[in-house]
């Protein structure tokens, strides 16, 4: 429950940045002197960089800055190879990185990438792929990773920490889906899914001293609770804890297993 009040901690205090942008470019853009008389020739970019010292390139250089943001169906900011395109019901997308592109269509969704070549879509591509979705979330921080959440269904979240990964949650050709979530953190781990029905979770993680990775198996929430096998979270911790070692009933972890 923690984790998922940080998640949605995390997208409000995104939007309001997006909001005190927003405000603060326009409010600066109205104040300046032949903005109201529609001057074209106007440089307003290279005006706010006069007031801000410089924090933002003149519009028609070459910054090497990749950043695009985009709210409500309209873009306030575009630089470089970074895309981002969103709905106007309350929709909200963020790249950051050469070649990303974020996409929220729907209602009240938001995508938020940072990284090269990485692509979030929340709710759908287009608003007509997102039909029947709202509170989707999807965010990557890495490079060469791809995150949807989304589809007909509410309340989806899929998130990668990590290069050359995948993560899918919410809705798919099976059905729609609700409240799913893909979690992927690590590098080339593969793809989570999480879709085509209710409450489902996938997380694929690295833990341990190994360098190799050990990663969780596509599952339900319900999986959690089953008793201990190969594919169980509990079992997977007591091989953690005591490599080679069998099972048994003397073991706090089995026992822990055996009380679901």
């Amino acid at each position: 429950m923690g984790e998922g009040k940080s998640i949605v901690n995390s997208r409000v205090i995104a939007r309001l940045g997006i909001l005190a942008a927003g405000v603060g470019i326009g409010a600066a853009v109205a104040s300046m002197p032949g903005i109201a008389s529609a001057d074209s020739s106007t440089d307003w970019l290279s005006s706010m960089d006069s007031l801000l010292g410089g924090a933002f390139p003149a519009a028609g250089t070459s910054s090497g800055l990749n950043l695009a943001i985009s709210e409500d169906g309209v873009t306030l900011f575009q630089e470089g190879t970074a895309h981002a395109y969103s709905g106007t019901n309350g929709d909200y997308a963020i790249a950051d990185g050469a070649g990303s592109t974020a996409t929220a269509y729907g209602a009240g969704n938001y995508a938020d990438v940072d990284g090269t070549d990485s692509s979030a879509v929340a709710g759908g591509a287009t608003a007509a792929g997102a039909a029947g979705s709202s509170d989707d979330t999807a965010f990557v921080d890495g490079n060469d990773s791809t995150a949807f959440a989304g589809g007909a269904g509410t309340s989806d979240y899929s998130e990668i920490f990590g290069n050359n990964d995948g993560a899918f949650a919410g809705g798919d050709a099976a059905g729609a889906g609700s409240y799913d979530a893909a979690y992927v953190e690590g590098n080339d781990l593969g793809n989570a899914y999480a879709q085509g029905g209710n409450y489902l979770a996938d997380i694929l993680k690295t833990y341990g001293d190994s360098s190799t990775a050990a990663a969780a198996e596509p599952s339900s929430l319900a999986d959690l609770t089953t008793a201990a096998d190969s594919g169980n979270l509990l079992t997977d911790l007591l091989s953690a804890v005591d490599p080679g070692a069998a099972a048994d009933s003397g073991n706090l972890l089995t026992d822990l297993a055996s009380l679901f």
